[in-house]
């Protein structure tokens, strides 16, 4: 009986992306694709915003929701990202890093169209605008999806290669939040920090730091992660007594490892998962 009433909370994806920011199914249809392969537990975690969260079925039983975005911040002049769980969306100082990412976003595109029109490669910011979704929060993906469409490149990945990808001639910057300033705004709203992706991170060293500062959690589970890294962000989250969470990052279904499925995540997994919503459902009250 106890086993039961803690893993009530079975099958999971805690990581997906909406039109809201740069996934391909609109908030709406991404809660019916939930709801069609018998999810239990999802989060939205759009790119610094959580306005996917305003345009939900209001029945969406016996599907859960746990809130939540995926935060860009900065570590050594690095991009560390961080998901969000569990926040108040209507938090004031949430809502002003979210509109700071917002307009910094749109700058820094008409900063990268600047230098690829340099380039000689011509593309319009209406162009870009008319694919960054409901929110118009351009993300390079945008940019990408734009030159790939335009014949400029074959692939997405070609685009970052060749032009927009971090220290590429038409490269600009975001503007960040530090890690330990986006922990405090998460933690400020009520939510829970968890280190997104970590196999993704240039230095593991940086895993550490990011639980100096007060993270919550580990997404143990990605697709990009091999069983042995997985292995290891366990025994690290057990050993710093951090939640452990999974999701599959899915953007689209065009994106074909960015599934959108159960996660396969171990016991040890499911049963944090289910103590992190619990211990959200009780901050709630």
């Amino acid at each position: 009986m106890i086993r039961k009433e803690i893993n009530e909370i079975r099958r999971i994806n805690l990581h997906l992306h909406t039109t809201v920011s740069d996934g391909s199914l609109s908030p709406a249809q991404l809660v019916k694709r939930a709801q069609q392969i018998n999810l239990d537990l999802i989060s939205i975690t759009d790119h610094d915003t959580v306005d996917a969260y305003h345009g939900l079925p209001e029945n969406i039983l016996p599907l859960k929701i746990l809130p939540g975005l995926e935060v860009s911040s900065q570590h050594e002049e690095r991009d560390v990202h961080i998901l969000a769980y569990g926040v108040d969306i209507k938090n004031r100082e949430l809502l002003v890093m979210t509109e700071m990412y917002l307009l910094g976003r749109r700058d820094r595109a008409i900063v990268i169209l600047e230098k690829l029109k340099k380039l000689g490669i011509d593309i319009d910011l209406k162009e870009v605008l008319e694919v960054s979704g409901s929110r118009e929060l351009i993300v390079r993906p945008h940019i990408a999806q734009i030159l790939v469409k335009k014949g400029y490149c074959k692939s997405k990945n070609e685009a970052f290669d060749k032009y927009i990808g971090n220290e590429q001639p038409a490269y600009a910057p975001k503007p960040e939040v530090s890690v330990a300033d986006a922990i405090k705004v998460i933690h400020g709203a009520g939510g829970f920090a968890i280190a997104a992706h970590p196999g993704k991170l240039e230095n593991i060293n940086v895993l550490y730091k990011l639980i100096e500062y007060g993270i919550d959690g580990i997404e143990v589970w990605h697709p990009d992660h091999y069983r042995a890294q997985i292995d290891d962000f366990i025994q690290i989250a057990q050993k710093h007594k951090l939640f452990m969470t999974g999701g599959s990052d899915f953007h689209g279904e065009k994106d074909n490892h960015n599934i959108f499925d159960v996660v396969p995540v171990n016991q040890i997994v499911l049963d944090s998962v289910n103590m992190l919503y619990k211990e959200y459902l009780c901050r709630k009250k």
